[in-house]
C-alpha cells in the first residue's frame, strides 16, 4: 500500500530512528530506539500521519511496538522486560514494573488477546523493506510461548528476590534515554546535538573585576586548590556571605562537561541566581535556561520555534539551567514523562545542589544514594552546598575549609524572654528597629501579616510570606535591597521562612521565633551577612504563633536542647558549625531511613512518585489562586487563548502556544490553602477554556499587594505549613 513511511508528519520513518541513536548507546539503549515506533509501520497509522485532520481508528503504536521488540530480543530476561515496559511507556507515565505480569495490556497471560496483535503480520512484511530490521520474525504462538516465560520469570522474581536501587536508576536511564532521543529528534529533525564544554575563561574574568574582598577571595582559592577530576561526588560548607554560588559555578566549568544544572529550594532565589548567571553569560552564545513551573517564554521568538525552545528549556537541556529542588527531585524519582526527560540530562553534567539542607529528611538517604548511583551510570558531578550542610556518606568529599567557621564572629545568638507574650517582642523590637536595620522572622503567615499590620504606621515597614504571588515579593525583596543600601531611614522587615536560604539582604538585628536550628543559622545568615564592622545580634523567642512545634515537627523537638542552652548562654557564630553537625547527625540518627527501599525492591514506580509526592507537599491540602493584577488581564488571557484554538495550527504548536499564556498567569499564582479559601467573600472565577484554573478579580478585598492573602483578617483556624 505504501513505498515508504512516515514516523511523523512529513517525516521518514528511517530518518526518525537513526537519527535517535548516540555513539554512547549501550545495546539495549539502542534496541529500544530501534524498535519503539516499529508499530507506526501499519496502514492505519501510515494514512493517520499523511492527514492527521482524519478521524482514524487503531493507530495506536507503543504496545505493539513493545511486543515486537520482545519477539526480537535476545537479551536476559530483566533487560528484555525493561526494554519492553520502556517502549510500552514512552508516550505516557510507568506503572509499576509487576504489572507486567498481572495486567492484560502487557505480559500477563491475555496479552495475545491485544487487538494491536491484529497488525502484527502487516507490521513484519512493511518492515522488510527497511533495512534495519533485516531478518525480522515473529507470530502470535511465538508471544504466547514468551507470554508465559516472562509471566514465570515475574511471578518467580517477585517472590523470591528484589530489586536494588541501582536497577531503578538502570531502567530510568534507558527509558530517560529514549523519550529524550524520541522527542528530540521529532522537534528538531536531526541527530541529538554534542554541547562544548563551557569555557570558564567568562566566569574567571567576571570574578576578577568584582571588588576585592579578602575572606572571599581566600575561600575562592581554597576551593579551587581542592579541585579533584577524579571525584564526582563533593559537598561545599562555608558561612553565609562567602559567596558559594560563583565559586560553585567556577569549580563545575572545571569539569568541562556538556551542561550544569543549579539547582534551589525557592523560586525567589532561582530568579536572583538566574539574573547574575545571565549577568555572567549573557553576552555569549552559551544557552541558559531557568526551569521552574513559572517560567515565561519570549515571545518575540518566532512562533515556529515555540516548541523547540518550550522543550529545551523544560529537559534540562542548557549548558546551564536554573531549576528548584521540587523540579530535581521529580526528575530523580519521577515516573512522569516529562520528569524523565530531564533525568537524561544528569548524563555527563555538573549538578550543583544549593541549600541541601532543604532536601526533605524522610526523603534524603534516598536522595544521596541515587546521587552516588547515577554519578557511577552517568558520569555525573554532584555537588551539595550549605552552610548547614547535613551529614551524608563519606563518598561526598568536603572541598572547603571548615575551620572558617570558627573564625567568624558576625554575630551572637541570643534567648528572648518574653514576660508578657507577644507584648514583649514588640517593645524589643520597637526599641531595636528605631535605630538598625531590623528582622522580624516568624513561623506562620497570619503572624507575619498581623506583625505587619501593627508596625506600618510607625515604621518603614515591608512583608514578605508565602501568601504573596511572585511578582510582589521580588518587588518586596528589590525594595528592600535598596533601601538597606542607603544610609538613611531604618527599615522593618517581617517575613516567615520565606527570607531564610539564599536571599542576599543584610540586616543589623534579627528576631527569630523558635524553629530548627538549620531554620536559625540560616535566619543568621541575614543579619551582618557582609560583614559590617560591630558584631550583630539575632535574637531567639518562644513560640508565638501558637503552631511552630506542629509546622516543624520532629526536628522541632531534636532542637530544644539548643535552646536550653541559649536560654542559660549565647551562642557566638564561631560555634555554629560544631553545632549545626550536631543537630544533623541527630536527624540522621533519629529520623533518616530509605523512604521508598521497599517499593525499591519491587519497581513501584508508579508508588515510589505517589510516597515523593506526597512527602513534597506535605499533607497539606491547598489549590493554585491566580491573583488578578489589573482590570481586563484574564479577560486579555482568555481572548487570546480562544483565538489559539480556533487557528488551524500544528497541536504541539498550538499547545505551547497555550502553555506561553498559562505561564503569564502563573507569575500571580499561590497555592492558598483550600480553608482559606472558603473564607473568601468575593467569588473566585475559573480562567474560561482553563476550567482547572481558578482566580480572585482583580481589586478583591482578600488581597494587598503589601502582604498578600489576608490570612490574619481571614482568621483561619488553621493556618500551619503556610
Amino acid at each position: 500500500m505504501f513505498d515508504k513511511f512516515f514516523s511523523h508528519p512529513n517525516k521518514l520513518y528511517i530518518e526518525h530512528i537513526t537519527n535517535m541513536f548516540e555513539e554512547s548507546d549501550t545495546p539495549l539503549e539502542r534496541e529500544v530506539k530501534r524498535f519503539h515506533d516499529i508499530g507506526k509501520l501499519k496502514d492505519n497509522f501510515q494514512i493517520y500521519i499523511r492527514d492527521t485532520s482524519q478521524e482514524i481508528k487503531d493507530k495506536n503504536h507503543s504496545l505493539l511496538s513493545a511486543f515486537l521488540f520482545l519477539l526480537n530480543s535476545d537479551f536476559e530476561n530483566k533487560e528484555a522486560l525493561f526494554g519492553f515496559l520502556a517502549i510500552a511507556s514512552h508516550h505516557s507515565n510507568v506503572e509499576n514494573f509487576f504489572a507486567l505480569g498481572e495486567d492484560n495490556r502487557y505480559v500477563g497471560k491475555y496479552c495475545c488477546a491485544s487487538k494491536e496483535l491484529g497488525f502484527l503480520d502487516e507490521v513484519i512484511e512493511h518492515s522488510k523493506q527497511i533495512d534495519i530490521y533485516k531478518n525480522m520474525t515473529g507470530d502470535r504462538d511465538t508471544l504466547e510461548v514468551l507470554s508465559k516465560k516472562y509471566q514465570r520469570y515475574l511471578r518467580s522474581f517477585k517472590f523470591k528476590n528484589h530489586f536494588e536501587y541501582h536497577d531503578f536508576t538502570s531502567f530510568k536511564k534507558l527509558f530517560a534515554s529514549l523519550i529524550y532521543c524520541d522527542k528530540y529528534e521529532a522537534i528538531f529533525g536531526a541527530t541529538k546535538e554534542t554541547k562544548k564544554s563551557i569555557p570558564n575563561e567568562i566566569l574567571t574574568t567576571y570574578i576578577d573585576k568584582l571588588p576585592y574582598h579578602q575572606k572571599r577571595d581566600e575561600f575562592r582559592k581554597f576551593v579551587l586548590n581542592h579541585f579533584d577530576t577524579t571525584h564526582k561526588l563533593f559537598t561545599l560548607t562555608a558561612p553565609t556571605g562567602y559567596g558559594k554560588t560563583l565559586t560553585a559555578l567556577e569549580f563545575a566549568l572545571k569539569f568541562q562537561k556538556e551542561k550544569i544544572i543549579f539547582a534551589l529550594p525557592f523560586t525567589s532565589i532561582i530568579d536572583q541566581v538566574y539574573d547574575v548567571v545571565l549577568d555572567i553569560f549573557g553576552s555569549s552564545e552559551i544557552d541558559i535556561f531557568k526551569i521552574h513551573h513559572k517560567t515565561t517564554i519570549d515571545e518575540s521568538i518566532p512562533k515556529d520555534r515555540y516548541s523547540k525552545v518550550k522543550f529545551l528549556m523544560s529537559s534540562f537541556s542548557g549548558a546551564i539551567n536554573i531549576t528548584t529542588l521540587y523540579q530535581l527531585i521529580f526528575a530523580l524519582f519521577g515516573n512522569k514523562n516529562r520528569d524523565n526527560v530531564k533525568f537524561n540530562q544528569f548524563k555527563n553534567a555538573v549538578v550543583v545542589i544549593d541549600e541541601a539542607q532543604s532536601i526533605p529528611y524522610a526523603l534524603r538517604q534516598d536522595f544521596i544514594k541515587l546521587c552516588e548511583l547515577i554519578s557511577e551510570q552517568m558520569n555525573t558531578v554532584f555537588i551539595l552546598m550549605s552552610a548547614t550542610m547535613p551529614i551524608v556518606t563519606e563518598r561526598f568529599k568536603e572541598i572547603s575549609n571548615l575551620d572558617y567557621f570558627k573564625e567568624q564572629n558576625r554575630y551572637i545568638l541570643k534567648w528572648l524572654d518574653l514576660p508578657k507574650g507577644q507584648d514583649s517582642l514588640i517593645q524589643k523590637v520597637q526599641e531595636e528597629a528605631l535605630e538598625k536595620h531590623t528582622l522580624l522572622v516568624v513561623n506562620t503567615v497570619k503572624k507575619a501579616q498581623e506583625l505587619y499590620l501593627k508596625f506600618k504606621d510607625k515604621y518603614e515597614c515591608f512583608c514578605l510570606n508565602g501568601y504573596m504571588t511572585d511578582y510582589d515579593k521580588q518587588r518586596v525583596i528589590a525594595m528592600v535591597s535598596r533601601r538597606l543600601s542607603q544610609n538613611s531611614e531604618k527599615i522593618l522587615l517581617i517575613s516567615t521562612q520565606s527570607i531564610e536560604a539564599g536571599v542576599d539582604l543584610d540586616f543589623e538585628v534579627g528576631f527569630r521565633e523558635v524553629a530548627p536550628i538549620s531554620s536559625i543559622i540560616q535566619t543568621a545568615g541575614r543579619v551582618n551577612r557582609h560583614f559590617g564592622k560591630h558584631q550583630s545580634t539575632l535574637y531567639i523567642f518562644d513560640d508565638i504563633c501558637g503552631y511552630s512545634d506542629l509546622i516543624y515537627g520532629d526536628t522541632q523537638m531534636i532542637s530544644r536542647a539548643l535552646f536550653d542552652i541559649l536560654k542559660n548562654d549565647d551562642v557566638e557564630e564561631s560555634d555554629i558549625q560544631e553545632i549545626s553537625q550536631h543537630y544533623f547527625g541527630k536527624i540522621k540518627q533519629q529520623l533518616e531511613s530509605l523512604l521508598v527501599a521497599n517499593e525499591i525492591e519491587k519497581l513501584a514506580f508508579e508508588d515510589i512518585n505517589k510516597k515523593v509526592e506526597e512527602i513534597i507537599d506535605n499533607g497539606v491540602y491547598k489549590e493554585l489562586i491566580i491573583v488578578e493584577p489589573c482590570d481586563g488581564f484574564v479577560k486579555e488571557i482568555q481572548n487570546e487563548l480562544f483565538r489559539i484554538r480556533r487557528e488551524e495550527k500544528d497541536k504541539f504548536i498550538q499547545k505551547d502556544l497555550i502553555q506561553v499564556q498559562v505561564k503569564k498567569m502563573l507569575q500571580y499564582g499561590i497555592n492558598v490553602n483550600r480553608k482559606d479559601i472558603e473564607k473568601f467573600a468575593t467569588p473566585v472565577d475559573t480562567v474560561k477554556s482553563l476550567y482547572e484554573l481558578m482566580y480572585l478579580p482583580a481589586g478583591a478585598v482578600e488581597y494587598s499587594t503589601d502582604y498578600g492573602i489576608k490570612k490574619y483578617q481571614l482568621q483561619a483556624e488553621e493556618d500551619m505549613f503556610d
